[in-house]
C-alpha cells in the first residue's frame, strides 16, 4: 500500500529595509515530526499456526501389521486366535485404528454365513476389506477366531496376508493376487490349488512354516485371481 506524501510550503516573507520595525525572520523553520509507519517493504506480522493434532492411526501405519495363520501380528505384540474381545481390542485399536463397522454382539447366524457359537462379534476395517470375527466358541466370553480378507471397501486401508516362508523371509499377498504370483511366492509345496465343483467355487489352501490360510479364487489359471482370503476357524454358508 502506498503512503500519502507530506507537502510542507513554508512561505517567508520579510521586509529588508531599514528603518521598518517588523518581526525578524528565524533563521529556520522547525517541520513537527510524524508518527513512525511501518515500511512499505516490510512484510505483516502473522500469527503462529496452531498445532494440528495427528491423527490416531495413518494409512501407513496398517502396513506394519500381518494377518499370519496364528492371528494379527502388530508392532506390539501378536492378536493370536483364542485371545478374548476386550484383550484384542486393546492391541488392535491402536494398530488398525477404529473399525468402520461393529456389530456388537449378534446371533452367529448372520450375512457373515453360519459361524460356530452362537454370539457373533463382527469388526470391520477399510469399508469391509478386511473382517475380524469375535465368538463365544471356547467359553461364554468371545474370543477372536478368524479374519478374512474380502473384495470390498478399500484394501489399500488394511494389511495383507503374510507367509512365512522359511525361517525368516515372508511373502504378502491378498484379494488379487494371482495363481502366478501366489506359486512363485511361496512355492509348489507349500500351496495347494483345488478346482472346486459348482456349486463350490475354486480355492487354494497356503500352509507356510507356522500355519495355514485359505482362500477362494477365480479359477485355477495362472492369471486367475485370489477373491477371498481367511485364517482361523471358518464359517458356513
Amino acid at each position: 500500500m502506498r503512503r500519502p506524501r507530506l507537502l510542507v510550503a513554508v512561505l517567508l516573507f520579510g521586509a529588508a529595509l531599514s528603518g521598518c520595525g517588523g518581526d525578524p525572520v528565524p533563521d529556520s523553520v522547525a517541520i513537527p515530526s510524524l508518527p513512525a509507519t511501518a515500511s512499505a517493504t516490510s512484510a505483516p506480522e502473522r500469527p503462529s499456526p496452531s498445532p494440528i493434532a495427528s491423527p490416531a492411526v495413518s494409512p501407513s501405519s496398517t502396513k506394519v501389521v500381518r494377518l499370519t495363520g496364528e492371528g494379527v501380528d502388530t508392532p506390539a505384540r501378536l492378536v493370536e486366535f483364542g485371545a478374548p474381545y476386550k484383550n484384542a481390542r486393546a492391541i488392535l485399536d491402536p494398530a488398525l485404528g477404529a473399525p468402520t463397522k461393529d456389530t456388537g454382539e449378534v446371533d452367529s447366524f448372520s450375512e457373515y454365513g453360519t459361524c460356530p457359537g452362537d454370539t457373533l462379534r463382527a469388526l470391520e476395517y477399510g469399508g469391509g476389506a478386511l473382517v475380524l470375527l469375535f465368538g463365544d466358541v471356547d467359553g461364554p466370553g468371545l474370543t477372536f477366531y478368524q479374519w478374512a480378507l474380502e473384495d470390498r471397501g478399500t484394501p489399500a486401508d488394511v494389511p495383507r496376508a503374510s507367509a512365512l516362508i522359511g525361517d525368516v523371509t515372508t511373502y504378502e499377498f491378498g484379494v488379487g493376487t494371482t495363481v502366478a504370483q501366489l506359486r512363485e511366492g511361496v512355492g509348489e509345496q507349500a500351496l495347494q490349488v483345488t478346482a472346486g465343483d459348482v456349486p463350490v467355487p475354486p480355492t487354494f489352501r497356503l500352509t507356510d512354516q507356522s500355519s495355514s490360510m485359505f482362500g477362494q479364487l477365480t479359477g485355477t489359471g495362472p492369471r486367475d485371481k485370489a477373491l477371498f482370503v481367511e485364517a482361523g476357524e471358518s464359517c458356513g454358508e
